[in-house]
């Protein structure tokens, strides 16, 4: 980012500066830059604010162990670029790719297509959005490590309105709030799709298969037990093997589905318009790893490689987008309107190849639960710890710690068992937590950021912000809308409630 870039600063010069602790203290105007910083005016708030500081750099903590799961551990060496492509991959590409093809049967042979592609290009751009702020922060501050939260905060504490000053925490806790909507969002997914997966093989050699929900009960007694192991380094032989399944699974379903395919004019070029909340919403749980895209920067040896047309970061995101684009394509022409929540539920279920294909699919997504829990746990139990249970013994803490623990896990649990339609949980998901976290929260903060001089020429980037910030709103608004309506739908007269 040019230094050029100067904002307007939000306090008078009579003002006390008192800079985080990590930034050196400077009163020269000429090497501060006309840099704009947090205010206290009183030796209470420089210990709140101190405190304050402190607490972040732990809560920041919480996204590390899902980086960590892709690039090793934090104080050993940092990543090339070809392992930062990697991690990308890695991170963005998960269960939601199998739910393409059901998103493009609500948007149709052509609308589906072009629109994926035009969210793809929107949403890396948002991305890069999130890289522009967070070089100006760190040049402003000198913190070299931030999060997606901290960009937030830092973009409230210095824009021009006193009101968003004074809730530039908020502004950080919102973040913070629907990366923890997200995260259990794909907790209970992994409730849907595994029972579902499982009691498909189960019901081709039984006819008195127990009802989805018993599955989902033995889970999460299993769940339950898995979640206690939280070391990353005994996690990472299962995340190795997770992966490997995956990448197998992948093969064994795309062979099938290019085999042959519903022939092209019987399917709809676009469907009905109450059909695209669905499909905008499911689509945007595709891009599922907007958290991780400055962590695994700071990761990086050369971070000077991330950015750029042939960047890392937008080479990863190309990447991504043509293995969702042709699963999800070839999926769709294979079974249209038939296509499940999830693509391995369509396969064969009397060949025994695709039976293992669905049970170690189920078993790959089971052994990620826990990397998906750790983050909003440890983003929401140290909150809890210091304000509620600190005054307790280590021994009452750790009882607490697991009864809380099992808390969160049981209310996804809860989730995909009243709702135990795997499509109608990610277009939920996707409208909630995708859409403000990928094309509404990334738009704001480069607008706040770098108004009124630095939106280009004619403001073309201030107007650019606004378009993507309404279509946001229309995802998260109708996709909500409508997939909660098609929820209690599903729930009142159990219509294809358990794919």
């Amino acid at each position: 980012m040019s230094n050029s870039l100067i904002l307007q600063p939000c306090f008078s010069q009579t003002e006390t500066l008192i800079e985080s602790p990590d930034v050196p203290i400077s009163t020269d105007a000429s090497i501060s830059d006309n840099i704009s910083y947090p205010i206290v005016t009183q030796s209470d708030d420089l210990a709140s604010s101190i405190t304050s500081h402190a607490d972040e750099n732990n809560e920041n903590e919480a996204i590390a162990p899902l980086v960590a799961s892709f690039t090793g551990d934090p104080n050993e060496h940092q990543t090339t670029n070809t392992e930062t492509l990697m991690h990308l991959l890695k991170g963005n590409v998960g269960a939601g790719i199998l739910a393409f093809p059901y998103a493009l049967s609500k948007a149709g042979l052509i609308f589906g297509p072009i629109a994926f592609w035009m969210m793809g290009a929107m949403t890396l751009y948002c991305m890069h959005q999130l890289l522009r702020c967070h070089e100006y922060y760190r040049h402003r501050t000198s913190r070299s490590k931030c999060d997606f939260g901290d960009i937030m905060r830092y973009t409230l504490e210095t824009c021009r309105w006193r009101f968003a000053q004074r809730h530039s925490k908020l502004g950080k806790f919102v973040i913070d709030g629907f990366i923890v909507l997200i995260q259990l969002g794909f907790c209970s997914v992994y409730f849907v799709f595994v029972p579902a997966s499982v009691k498909q093989v189960v019901d081709f050699y039984s006819t008195r298969s127990p009802v989805i929900q018993i599955y989902q009960l033995i889970m999460l007694v299993l769940i339950i037990g898995f979640s206690m192991i939280r070391s990353l380094k005994v996690l990472a032989p299962f995340s190795l093997a997770a992966n490997i399944i995956t990448i197998g699974g992948l093969c064994i379903i795309m062979q099938y589905v290019v085999r042959s395919h519903i022939p092209l004019n019987e399917l709809p070029l676009i469907t009905k318009a109450s059909d695209w909340p669905v499909f905008f919403a499911s689509a945007m749980y595709v891009f599922e790893g907007i958290a991780l895209v400055l962590p695994v920067r700071q990761k990086m040896k050369e971070p000077e490689a991330y950015n750029g047309w042939n960047g890392v970061l937008n080479t990863g995101m190309y990447l991504v987008t043509i293995v969702y684009f042709f699963v999800g394509f070839y999926g769709y022409i294979r079974y249209g309107s038939s296509a499940r929540g999830a693509i391995t539920l369509n396969l064969p279920i009397n060949n025994k190849l695709y039976q293992f294909t669905k049970i170690m699919y189920a078993i790959a997504i089971f052994l990620t639960y826990n990397l998906q829990f750790y983050v909003p746990f440890t983003l929401l139990w140290p909150r809890i710890s210091r304000k509620i249970v600190y005054k307790y013994n280590n021994r009452t803490q750790a009882k607490f710690e697991h009864a809380f623990r099992i808390g969160l896990i049981i209310i996804t649990f809860g989730i995909a068992a009243l709702i135990p339609n795997l499509g109608l949980v990610i277009s939920l998901v996707g409208a909630i937590a995708s859409a403000a976290l990928s094309v509404i929260f990334p738009p704001i903060c480069e607008t706040i950021t770098f108004w009124p001089n630095n939106l280009g020429r004619f403001k073309w980037q201030l107007i650019l912000n606004l378009f993507i910030i309404t279509f946001g709103f229309y995802v998260f608004i109708a996709g909500t809308s409508v997939s909660i309506s098609n929820i209690v739908a599903c729930i009142r007269e159990g219509t294809r409630c358990d794919d």
